[in-house]
């Protein structure tokens, strides 16, 4: 009986302790912080979340994965324009 009380204390603090929720941050703080960018980036690739199940990992890294392509695009996009507008510039 002295040997089951404790193993059962232990069993109630750890049956109590809740799962830490995570704050995954919106695709626009995203956008507009390439440091949290790139931080969720390595979590999501190589970090603590990239061991994980890939429809939790999908709830996770989601928003993460739209950002990314959102900024490349953007940028592809941006170098497009640019060059579009060096080559038909009317040369005076």
């Amino acid at each position: 009986m002295r040997k089951i009380l404790p193993l059962c204390a232990l069993l109630v603090v750890c049956g109590c302790q809740q799962k830490q929720d995570v704050v995954v941050p919106t695709t626009k703080e995203l956008k507009a912080d390439p440091q949290l960018l790139s931080e969720w980036q390595a979590k999501c690739d190589t970090g603590e979340y990239s061991h994980l199940p890939a429809d939790q990992k999908d709830n996770l890294c989601f928003t993460t994965r739209e950002s990314a392509r959102s900024l490349s695009v953007t940028k592809a996009t941006n170098e497009e324009a640019d060059f579009f507008e060096q080559n038909t510039r009317r040369k005076k």
